[in-house]
């Protein structure tokens, strides 16, 4: 069931710091008073939080072959030729769609060939890519059912242009971060974190994210400590930051991934380290004014 995200109960708390979190590095949305963190998590029924805008249309070039953009315009485009695309009774794509489209769609990290070689066919569950984007475009208003079949809907078809790009990479933005349950995917203990802040953490990245740096830091200086990540386990907050956060924006262009450590090892041995891109600073903005400190931050 698609669910808003816009806003967190511990915004009026989270000035106190604990002990334990004094031996953290210091969270970059502390150099923020209350009425920036507002401004950053408060969003209405649509549209992003005041504190954040979007300004695709400086990147048209880019913005046209962002990975969930250009997943987005194959499906629809398929739907629109076919008259629709058949659905099982659970409600995902056929096999024959999902293989099509998952030979079509190209994914940020993502190994076709090893699905392959665990799958003899190809259900939409299997295809993640795919699963993704169905998902995404039902809820962005982009497909809809009609009986047994997901049909294009006209907003969908307006923006298969080559110059609505932006339009559509703003849609798609909204939707995914704000909009789709990115824990449907992973299944982890904590339901919502940290989409339950995700303007914090996209203008922590802003400033944090400048260089390589991985997981662990990135999930410190960039997410709102919630108590109930201490009652499960250990290393579940850094997999909830790639998995809804990190992962997530690679599929937008806005951040790449890379792996340390020797590239004759397998990569699930190499530690994967993030940094924002090129394309972050030129299309994700903030009405954020950073207040003026004279004391230590404490």
């Amino acid at each position: 069931m698609p669910q808003r995200y816009g806003g967190i109960d511990r915004i009026g708390t989270i000035a106190s710091v604990t002990m334990a979190e004094e031996s953290r590095l210091i969270p970059a949305w502390r150099l923020l008073d209350r009425e920036g963190l507002h401004a950053l998590v408060d969003a209405p029924r649509r549209g992003l939080p005041d504190g954040i805008f979007l300004t695709p249309n400086r990147a048209p070039h880019e913005i046209s072959a962002v990975p969930l953009v250009m997943a987005a315009r194959q499906v629809i485009e398929r739907a629109d030729a076919q008259g629709g695309l058949p659905l099982t009774a659970t409600g995902a794509l056929s096999r024959a769609d999902t293989r099509a489209l998952f030979e079509l769609i190209d994914w940020p990290d993502y190994a076709k060939n090893e699905v392959l070689a665990v799958n003899r066919v190809l259900s939409e569950a299997d295809a993640l890519p795919v699963h993704i984007t169905r998902i995404v475009l039902q809820v962005a208003g982009l497909l809809r059912r009609r009986g047994k079949v997901l049909i294009a809907t006209k907003k969908a078809q307006t923006l298969l242009t080559p110059n609505a790009s932006a339009d559509l990479f703003a849609l798609l933005f909204e939707t995914t971060l704000w909009r789709v349950s990115l824990s449907y995917f992973d299944r982890a203990p904590v339901e919502h974190w940290p989409q339950d802040h995700i303007g914090i953490v996209l203008w922590c990245i802003s400033v944090a994210a400048c260089d390589w740096e991985d997981t662990d830091l990135l999930t410190q200086v960039c997410t709102v400590r919630d108590e109930n990540l201490d009652r499960t386990v250990r290393d579940f907050s850094g997999y909830a930051m790639r998995s809804r956060v990190l992962r997530p924006l690679t599929w937008f262009g806005l951040m790449e991934m890379a792996r340390r450590g020797d590239e004759t090892q397998a990569d699930w041995v190499r530690p994967p380290v993030y940094r924002k891109t090129a394309l972050f600073d030129a299309v994700v903005g903030f009405k954020i004014a950073v207040p003026v400190r004279t004391g230590v931050l404490h």
